[in-house]
């Protein structure tokens, strides 16, 4: 039975307790797959926006670990964290 015609019967009675659950379950999934579908087209489409050198150097800040802290940045960027979490 495919994904659509579940929640058609699930909607098509009273929705119980554990249906309410199920629906929660198959939007969580369906938002999950379709980020993975995004990222995907993302990834794909990375060497068409950076360069060789780009991506060597990215790859080495991750191997390294030389990230900026997102609390550094806002800080530099002059945001308040209070501003994000509105």
């Amino acid at each position: 039975m495919t994904l659509a015609k579940k929640i058609e019967n699930i909607l098509k009675d009273e929705l119980k307790p554990e249906d309410v659950k199920t629906i929660v379950d198959m939007a969580e999934f369906l938002k999950y797959k379709s980020s993975l579908a995004k990222w995907d087209k993302i990834n794909e489409s990375e060497p068409e926006y950076i360069t060789e050198d780009e991506k060597n150097e990215i790859d080495k800040k991750k191997a390294s670990g030389d990230y900026v802290s997102q609390k550094q940045l806002l800080k530099e960027l002059g945001i308040s964290e209070d501003e994000i979490h509105r």
